[in-house]
């Protein structure tokens, strides 16, 4: 199937250009209510030791690639899409190696966000083995633990439903990446190279996918004059020009991929979509 990503114009150049998309912690997100559906049942240690164990580890241990299925979505755009100056990617998730049950603790075809209106109750069990078991890719998998899950990453409030969200969920607990800081930038994970790029507030982890995998690209309503902005103040700081529009363009007719403009339909209120020769 064809997913999904929403970033900036330079994010997504970047991306289209190296190959190679970032995953993320849970607790870098923009939902302060990540893994809190958890539901866990009471035990013998206080439920907000025992809830704020599992959301860290959740986050630590595992890192998360959001995608969506709604490429033409006016809120997603704003949010997501840099108010329209950005572009949205669609990638083949076969294609990309997002499909792979041994890669993903929840690949692509598992990773349908559920939209609730309130967080479960007493649903999920957890003992101090469990909670220590979070991450140990021999311990805890999809079979024997789809519930916890699907609750851990997968459930959040109905606001969020306009966003049509698909995850992609990474075990990368054997690599032993540091949070803060890491010495290692690189790491072999089930026998793939992953690599942990340090960004101004938080880190990523880059995984390559093969060219073929990117299908169509969407650039927004706006990147057109806030390029233009960009170059002109670029040339009156006498700083070395290139056109990124054209870079795009050339990538995507280099790597076979659709080039497609976001319009505005005023009447129905709608976005379309215009392809780009």
């Amino acid at each position: 199937m064809i997913l999904y990503k929403y970033v900036s114009f330079e994010a997504g150049l970047k991306i289209l250009e190296t190959c190679a998309l970032g995953f993320s912690h849970l607790e870098d997100f923009n939902d302060p209510f990540e893994a809190t559906a958890l539901g866990l049942t009471e035990g013998s240690i206080s439920q907000a030791v025992r809830f704020g164990a599992c959301r860290n580890r959740l986050s630590r241990k595992y890192t998360v690639l959001s995608l969506t299925r709604a490429p033409l979505n006016p809120l997603m755009w704003s949010h997501y899409g840099d108010c329209y100056k950005g572009m949205v990617i669609g990638i083949d998730t076969v294609k990309a190696g997002f499909e792979n049950d041994e890669q993903y603790i929840i690949p692509a075809h598992r990773g349908e966000i559920i939209y609730v209106n309130t967080a479960p109750k007493a649903t999920n069990n957890i003992n101090d083995e469990d909670l220590m078991a979070i991450g140990d890719s021999s311990v805890m998998s999809w079979k024997k633990h789809e519930r916890f899950l699907k609750h851990a990453f997968l459930y959040k409030s109905v606001c969020w439903a306009y966003e049509e969200e698909v995850r992609i969920v990474k075990n990368i607990s054997s690599a032993n990446f540091a949070y803060h800081y890491s010495s290692k930038k690189e790491e072999i994970i089930d026998g793939l190279v992953w690599k942990r790029l340090q960004l101004e507030t938080r880190p990523i982890y880059l995984r390559d996918i093969p060219e073929e995998a990117f299908m169509e690209i969407y650039i927004g309503e706006n990147c057109y004059r806030d390029q233009m902005r960009k170059q002109k103040n670029k040339a009156q700081q006498d700083v070395e020009l290139s056109d990124p529009i054209e870079r795009l363009k050339a990538t995507c007719q280099r790597k076979s991929i659709s080039l497609y403009r976001v319009g505005v339909d005023v009447e129905r209120w709608l976005l379309m979509k215009q392809e780009i020769k």
